[in-house]
């Protein structure tokens, strides 16, 4: 959902003036009755659906050329008449005071001029009179009585023994006691009352005193401030320093929303225990004993075959090898076992069995779901660190093994990943989420949408912090206004205040449940439900998840057809790739943006070398599966040689030391209980008719045209 800017004028209808278009008599007062009803009902509503209330008003009085101002800095949502009500001014006091308002409208980042009317004149300077406690201390002498000393200090014995109950057993030599010692003063305060949206570290911020004083001063507030509320606000006191809320300025890399910790370090990793050797088992499907012995000798390679089962998976194998060969040449000891491990759980628990297993450094595999997971069970029990070279529908069986490393990122993580993407370079974007309510996929369409809601969330957080920051320290016409100057954001410390009894703990917290994606169903209206939510105005980013060679090439000729007239970006899902009738023209003209696992960019020199290397030892070209095995193999093969065996033990140190080719970021699944899920996802954009991954850096990118 949008939030839509609405100017409203005022309600009042002049009866004179209202006329039948028809006859150009006056109508009847019924038919006045009722219109008067309808636009009321009409101004009702709009006020009823006010998106975003004016929690930021500002109680900071500004001069400026001899005039009274408040500065309001205006955030996503607000409307001219939900300012103008917080204040308790009109829209044209406004309009009179931002004269680019008339021309312009309300913008989102504006600062505005408010003028002050009438709060100053609804404070009053008070007296009151002040009894405070205070207290000395008294060391008991010997034979000194709790009479002598309330005569001594001119206090009853009583008060004495209220503040030192232990007294009540009797004095004792060197006993310290607190004697109570009462004063009153008179205190001058201001009687204050509170306008709409003001809270108390507001007022606490305005009137330089703490917010423990008001408390103090003001014992009904312990049932909430309340507008037109009348306080007492003592003069002359010293406020609790309540310092903002910093944020240094965000790297580049950085995403709002993302908690950056220190990196953590096991002390294993400083002196890791390593091995001549290091075994490695692969457990892949080959299906070889379905191939007769009669069969083999005439088919002399089960791959002559290709409906053979053992064709998907053997190019693993074979990338796999080549990963081995460069390890070794690297001076990596590697000792590869193959066991043909298919989705028999009998064939799995066989394997199991034999010694050298259970003295494995590192298993790769299996590739199926029930095998996996009796593997999985005997690698945690010995504590082998086992890869998942797939990844599973059930994203739930990284969870359970804390040794477990799933090499391909799960799908929620894919779509998540774009979801990050769109939140930090289309936040300004016309966001719409297409979809076809597929019963199998609307799990992962809600995380995705979830994800990029509390992402642009986040965003929308810090930038209207920061807009707020502004009425601390700015020029103004060249008349400086505030008091605050720095090099960092300051976020507003109205966001983050915690209301006393309010559900939600903070205004972040309401920031987050914010709905910033307009979402249609394409199978009800098809491209007329897209074409009614675009905008002239902005980029149209419409986020597709959905499939079929039926829809989708259909789908990208018809946003072709309107590009002139709208500014459109795509992002699509994997299947996309894949589909003949797709025109790969369409594809680049409107942007189309694909996230996937895997990419292969030939224009690189390491994948130039494994294709040559690949062709000459297996003599067909490398798939997919073949560069997921070698840049797998490489990966884990370089961390044994690092870390030994136990180098799961220094996974963050082995995310911050890879190189920048490299197609894996390991991350915890569930906290320590789980295992590792990589969490790199490529995102590919046709640009000159070619595949381009957009996150590669500029660095990287100039590596490569080098």
């Amino acid at each position: 959902m949008h939030f839509k800017r609405k100017n409203i004028g005022s309600a009042g209808i002049h009866l004179n003036h209202i006329y039948s278009l028809k006859t150009g008599k006056v109508l009847t007062n019924r038919i006045l009755l009722i219109l008067v009803l309808a636009v009321t009902g009409l101004f009702s509503a709009v006020q009823a659906q006010e998106p975003v209330g004016v929690v930021n008003r500002s109680t900071t009085i500004q001069r400026v050329d001899g005039k009274e101002y408040f500065f309001h800095a205006v955030l996503q949502g607000q409307t001219l008449f939900s300012i103008a009500r917080a204040y308790n001014v009109t829209e044209e006091d406004i309009r009179r005071e931002n004269p680019e308002i008339r021309e312009h409208g309300l913008r989102y980042d504006q600062l505005i001029r408010i003028p002050v009317k009438q709060y100053q004149a609804e404070r009053q300077v008070r007296e009151q009179v002040q009894e405070e406690t205070t207290f000395v201390s008294h060391q008991v002498r010997r034979r000194e009585t709790l009479y002598g000393i309330s005569r001594t200090y001119d206090v009853s014995m009583e008060e004495i023994l209220e503040y030192n109950p232990d007294a009540r057993q009797g004095l004792r030599p060197n006993m310290e006691l607190r004697i109570p010692r009462k004063t009153e003063s008179v205190v001058n305060y201001l009687e204050y009352a509170v306008p709409p949206g003001q809270t108390l570290f507001s007022i606490s911020r305005e009137f330089n005193v703490s917010i423990e004083e008001l408390e103090k001063f003001n014992p009904e507030l312990e049932d909430g401030l309340k507008a037109g509320q009348r306080l007492k606000i003592p003069l002359g006191g010293k406020a609790v320093q309540q310092p903002p809320f910093l944020q240094e300025k965000i790297e580049e890399e950085s995403r709002p929303g993302v908690v950056y910790e220190a990196l953590e370090v096991d002390p294993y990793c400083h002196e890791p225990s390593h091995k001549s050797h290091y075994n490695v088992a692969l457990m892949i499907p080959l299906y070889l004993e379905q191939l007769t012995t009669n069969e083999q000798e005439e088919a002399g390679n089960p791959l002559s075959n290709p409906r053979h089962p053992a064709f998907t998976y053997m190019e693993y194998y074979q990338g796999l090898k080549l990963a081995v060969d460069s390890a070794r040449a690297m001076g990596i000891d590697i000792r590869l076992s193959v066991y043909d491990v298919c989705n028999t759980p009998v064939k799995a628990r066989t394997v199991l069995r034999r010694p050298e297993v259970q003295q494995m450094d590192l298993i790769i595999g299996p590739f199926h779901t029930n095998t996996f997971e009796i593997v999985a069970e005997f690698a945690r029990s010995r504590k082998i660190p086992i890869i998942s070279p797939l990844h599973w529908e059930d994203n739930n069986m990284v969870a359970r093994f804390p040794n477990m490393f799933q090499a391909t990122p799960s799908m929620q993580t894919q779509v998540n990943d774009m979801a990050l993407y769109v939140a930090e370079n289309h936040a300004d974007d016309n966001i719409i989420l297409v979809h076809n309510n597929q019963p199998g996929v609307i799990d992962l369409i809600r995380g995705y949408k979830n994800t990029l809601n509390t992402e642009l969330n986040y965003q929308q957080y810090y930038r209207d912090s920061v807009n707020l920051a502004r009425i601390d320290g700015y020029f103004f016409n060249g008349v400086y206004v505030g008091e605050r100057l720095t090099n960092v954001y300051v976020l507003n410390d109205s966001l983050m205040q915690v209301r006393r009894h309010d559900t939600t703990t903070s205004q972040m917290q309401k920031y987050l449940q914010r709905d910033n994606i307009t979402e249609l169903v394409y199978s009800r209206n098809g491209m007329d439900s897209v074409k009614s939510r675009l905008d002239t105005n902005r980029r149209n980013v419409l986020v597709t998840l959905m499939g079929g060679e039926a829809i989708i090439p259909d789908y990208a000729r018809q946003l072709n057809m309107i590009r002139d007239t709208f500014d459109l970006t795509v992002f699509g899902v994997p299947q996309w790739r894949g589909y003949r009738a797709m025109d790969y023209r369409y594809m680049q003209n409107i942007r189309v943006h694909l996230f996937n696992a895997d990419f292969i960019d030939y224009d690189k020199k390491h994948n130039i070398d494994f294709v040559r290397q690949f062709r000459k030892q297996n003599h067909v070209e490398p798939g997919t599966l073949a560069f997921r095995a070698v840049n797998t193999g490489m990966f884990f093969f370089s961390a044994l040689h690092q870390y030994g065996s136990e180098f799961w033990k220094c996974t963050n140190l082995i995310n911050e030391t890879h190189t920048a080719d490299s197609p894996f970021w390991f991350q915890k699944s569930r906290g320590e209980q789980g295992g590792w899920e990589n969490k790199y996802v490529y995102l590919i954009r046709y640009e000159n008719f070619r595949m381009r991954n957009v996150k590669e850096s500029k660095q990287q990118q100039a590596e490569r045209l080098n």
